[in-house]
């Protein structure tokens, strides 16, 4: 059957349900087993700034994650190679003495994967400030 309206994808194309197992396969069933641990973990976001010269109450924001799933490593890791790179090349500028005219905020937020918990908690924590002051992110 047809996949339900709000079940289509973004494709040029019908999506459709089922019908499962099919021809020598249709009378197989699928027993999944899962072994995983569950447990709380601790997970951090780590904030730097370079504070503005001419607006310091202005931000502009450099975000990502750094975390991944199995094969995904490359995922967050050619973002955080971009923003390790301009949070270093603008700390050699500015111990030359430049300033930005905004705040620079750099966050690398963690717990992505399960649910964008570290730039989720990041906003909550200054929803305010941020509403207030974010100019770009």
């Amino acid at each position: 059957p047809e996949a339900p309206p709000d079940w289509q994808g973004g494709l040029d194309i019908t999506y459709h349900l089922g019908p499962g197992h099919t021809g020598q396969a249709s009378g197989r069933a699928v027993r999944l087993v899962v072994n995983q641990d569950r447990e709380v973990r601790t997970t951090y976001n780590v904030i730097g700034t370079i504070k503005g010269a001419v607006e310091p109450d202005r931000y502009v924001i450099l975000g990502n994650h750094r975390d991944a799933w199995v094969y995904g490593g490359v995922d967050p890791s050619s973002g955080t190679a971009v923003q390790l790179e301009l949070a270093r090349a603008m700390g050699k500028l500015k111990m030359e003495g430049w300033r930005p005219r905004r705040t620079i905020v750099f966050g690398s937020w963690g717990a992505e994967e399960y649910g964008l918990i570290g730039a989720v908690e990041f906003v909550e924590d200054y929803i305010r400030s941020l509403q207030e002051r974010t100019v770009a992110y």
